[in-house]
């Protein structure tokens, strides 16, 4: 429905939707409800960067901007024809001069452009990654196997590679800075907390890791404190 009427409401918001991008839901809203508390929480005294991984229509980092002020957002998609749609919406909720939208794999435009990478700063970044493993995208209603595009669903046999990819890329910017603080959180699908719980632990040893439950009262959202 969200497809034929051309938009759908999150967080409060309207947004444009079309089949490049996932429909927002209310599930995600969990994301925002913690990085705006970590945001307004922070032990650091530092300026804030909000890095929102697979903006997708942009729902996500568009909600934080309206929300918070002088920070920097960018929003980071694969796909040409989603960040189309973000940058329209973010124009739509009046926050397009706050964010820069960016095509990238993943960070992979960061560490082309290393002067994003500030000693002293905070980066918090938000991934609503593709997530369902081969087995639960087969059992998903046909609405979401014939309309969302599968490349923003679909993530290896247990649904966790974007993640694993995204950690290694952390990794890799926490050792070539030392005094990069980053908090990471990220939404999961709920029967994948253990195995997801094991890779953070063999990736980021020493990190401070959290898990939420969605007003379902299922795991929803890990937190990693860097």
């Amino acid at each position: 429905m969200a497809y034929i009427l051309g938009h759908k409401e999150f967080y409060g918001l309207d947004f444009n939707v079309d089949k490049s991008t996932l429909i927002p839901r209310p599930e995600s809203e969990l994301l925002i409800e913690l990085a705006l508390k970590n945001i307004q929480d922070t032990k650091y005294q530092i300026p804030n960067t909000i890095i929102d991984v697979g903006a997708g229509s942009g729902n996500i980092i568009i909600a934080i901007a309206k929300k918070m002020g002088f920070l920097k957002f960018y929003g980071i998609d694969i796909s040409e024809k989603a960040l189309r749609v973000a940058k329209r919406n973010a124009k739509l909720n009046k926050v397009d001069k706050k964010i820069k939208f960016i095509k990238s794999d993943l960070l992979n435009y960061f560490f082309k452009n290393i002067k994003y990478i500030i000693p002293d700063t905070k980066y918090i970044i938000l991934a609503n990654l593709p997530y369902l493993s081969q087995k639960i995208y087969n059992s998903t209603m046909p609405d979401v196997k014939n309309f969302e595009p599968k490349s923003a669903l679909l993530s290896g046999k247990d649904g966790l590679n974007h993640y694993r990819k995204l950690f290694e890329q952390i990794k890799e910017f926490k050792e070539k800075c030392f005094m990069f603080h980053v908090s990471c959180f990220m939404e999961f699908s709920p029967e994948q907390k253990s195995i997801l719980q094991k890779i953070i632990k063999k990736e980021f040893s020493k990190s401070k890791t959290t898990f939420y439950k969605d007003l379902a009262r299922k795991w929803r959202v890990c937190e990693i404190s860097l």
